[in-house]
């Protein structure tokens, strides 16, 4: 097993807690067909984590859509918003977070969905609304792979960046979490690559793989049994 204290632990939401992505791609693929586009998974994999304007205005670019960014999301957000409420969640996510509940953990969600959809995304989920320190691509003032989200989650939970363990499936959020001076476990995912994903300090499969424990000999340790590498 790889050993990692911390006293703290900061998810991501899309793909790490809720498995949102394929969501994303549907509907994307829904407006992608008004242009005779095909939304690829390498494509995908470059604006995974990222702020929805910047995520919107790299598809709009890339594929050559003759609308705006903000023409593209509201296309998009008109399907997502049917959907959002069904995502399920990642296996083994919602016993996981339940259980921080009672922990010593200090715990929180930092997610660039922006606000009025982190709620939507969580509107049916009483384990998710039951987090109580949460912060969205919108409240801050630079996306990730800027660590900005995560320092202000770490400032919130009045702990030191380097005690905290973050729960990210996207290269865009281990680039942060890096940068943050913060500790990661990545969710393995189709949407990151194998350079990624050894960046991180560990890989999961699902929360399952997960034990949180208290090691009298070592203060609070997460025990993940899929080492990175």
């Amino acid at each position: 097993m790889t050993f990692l204290p911390a006293s703290a632990l900061i998810f991501d939401l899309d793909g790490t807690l809720l498995d949102t992505e394929p969501l994303y791609t549907l509907a994307t693929q829904q407006v992608f067909d008004k242009y005779g586009k095909a939304f690829t998974l390498e494509f995908k994999r470059t604006i995974v984590g990222r702020e929805a304007k910047e995520s919107a205005e790299m598809t709009v670019r890339h594929f050559d859509l003759p609308i705006d960014a903000e023409t593209f999301l509201r296309a998009r957000g008109d399907i997502l918003k049917t959907l959002f409420p069904e995502a399920p969640a990642i296996e083994g996510a919602q016993p996981f977070i339940t259980a921080l509940q009672s922990s010593v953990f200090s715990h929180g969600i930092a997610t660039s969905s922006a606000r009025t959809l982190f709620e939507l995304k969580r509107s049916k989920k009483p384990w998710l609304k039951a987090v109580t320190h949460t912060l969205c691509g919108d409240e801050v003032t630079k996306s990730k792979p800027d660590p900005d989200i995560f320092l202000t989650m770490a400032r919130t939970l009045g702990v030191d960046p380097s005690d905290c363990v973050v729960f990210e499936d996207a290269e865009s959020g281990i680039q942060a979490a890096e940068a943050a001076g913060m500790r990661v476990i990545c969710v393995d995912s189709p949407y990151i690559d194998q350079a990624a994903k050894q960046r991180a300090d560990a890989v999961i499969q699902s929360f399952n793989d997960i034990v949180v424990t208290r090691d009298p000999s070592a203060g609070i340790r997460i025990h993940p049994s899929h080492p990175s590498g």
